[in-house]
């Protein structure tokens, strides 16, 4: 049997979202569970606090990483990211370093493939970061920092840049950097020699107007992303050239039923590890979206199934495959579904309480 380790991230203190929404956070920090193979969750350690929101681990899982999504930190207009050590035997975190990122409510973490650097999206400060990871797993000062500038469509939303994910193409030869405020995911050359960014604005994938794009994932091959935005609540398929950093839309689903009149928003998008299945999360619809991955690359919707609780901010699948657990914020509670491998249809097996759940992610050892 693995020792499978699940961290879920949290909200700890009360903050406002760029909806507007007041969220009250209940949480206790990273929490973190071990799941048998059934996937049952017992709980074995807390720690983390203030609102470690988002999670990263380190490739060899020795490491975790999260955001600490503040508006001020150190008396200056600044969110945190944190470090830890991870005990594989008991859970236990052991807490490393903090560092500040530049910009308010850092919201998405993310690392290269060979753990060099950081790289830390600050979503009401509009900007990122990367920062240098040091040899004993803990967070040097931040190599380098770039302001977005820019609007979108919607006047409430879109008023100001808003950075939701910054993430490496699997090449590791571009950053990308997906911005819900600009309708627009930017495209940047990086020298990981010095953890710096250059811009290339023929490179940038503009979406619809109101679009708000905010998380995308790339597949196994690298030759394919898929992009969630929030404000629209659609899927977009784009062919990718991992040495040019140039994109192709390919097409665009919505995550919702034709009928649905709710005031929802996108909130996570995952590929199966075969890569046969993606899904995506709607937050006041409460329900995922599952489609088939074609070997072109294009997508067919599956169904949509409600979730069975409310505001399904965050989920992951197991690395085998068999389960999806989501955490949702508003109801307090992790759900587990079972994944049918034919045809990607999801079955609730068990729901297990924890407050203010923001992120999922699973890390199995030997």
């Amino acid at each position: 049997m693995k020792n499978r380790l699940v961290f879920i991230g949290s909200y700890t203190q009360p903050i406002v979202l760029g909806t507007g929404e007041l969220i009250p956070g209940s949480g206790d920090g990273v929490t973190v569970y071990r799941m048998d193979d059934a996937g049952h969750l017992t709980r074995l350690f807390a720690a983390g606090k203030p609102n470690p929101t988002y999670l990263a681990l380190s490739s060899d899982k020795r490491f975790l990483y999260t955001v600490n999504e503040l508006k001020e930190y150190h008396e200056e207009a600044s969110a945190a990211v944190s470090s830890y050590l991870i005990n594989e035997k008991t859970g236990e975190l052991t807490f490393l370093n903090r560092r500040m990122t530049g910009g308010a409510d850092a919201c998405c973490v993310s690392l290269t493939a060979n753990d060099s650097h950081l790289l830390v999206a600050n979503f009401t400060g509009g900007s990122f970061s990367i920062l240098p990871i040091l040899a004993d797993g803990s967070l040097g000062t931040a190599s380098c920092f770039v302001q977005h500038y820019g609007h979108g469509l919607d006047p409430h939303r879109q008023a100001s840049p808003h950075v939701h994910q910054i993430t490496p193409d699997p090449e590791g030869k571009h950053v990308l950097v997906a911005d819900l405020g600009k309708d627009e995911v930017s495209v940047y050359g990086i020298d990981w020699d010095c953890g710096c960014v250059f811009p290339n604005t023929t490179l940038t994938i503009k979406t619809e107007p109101g679009d708000g794009p905010r998380q995308f994932v790339f597949d196994r091959s690298g030759k394919f992303l898929y992009l969630l935005t929030e404000l629209s609540n659609t899927v977009r398929a784009y062919a990718y050239d991992s040495e040019s950093g140039e994109a192709k839309f390919l097409q665009s689903l919505s995550t919702l039923p034709n009928e649905c009149v709710a005031d929802t928003i996108g909130a996570c998008i995952k590929l199966s590890p075969n890569g046969e299945f993606l899904y995506a999360s709607n937050r006041g619809h409460d329900s995922i979206a599952s489609y088939r991955v074609h070997k072109d690359g294009v997508l067919t919707p599956l169904g949509i199934q409600k979730a069975g609780g409310k505001t399904p901010r965050d989920f992951n699948i197991t690395p085998d495959g068999k389960f999806l657990l989501s955490g949702f914020q508003d109801s307090n509670e992790l759900i587990l579904f079972a994944i049918d491998p034919y045809n990607g249809q999801l079955k609730e097996v068990e729901r297990t309480p924890c407050n203010s759940p923001t992120a999922v992610l699973f890390a199995d050892y030997e």
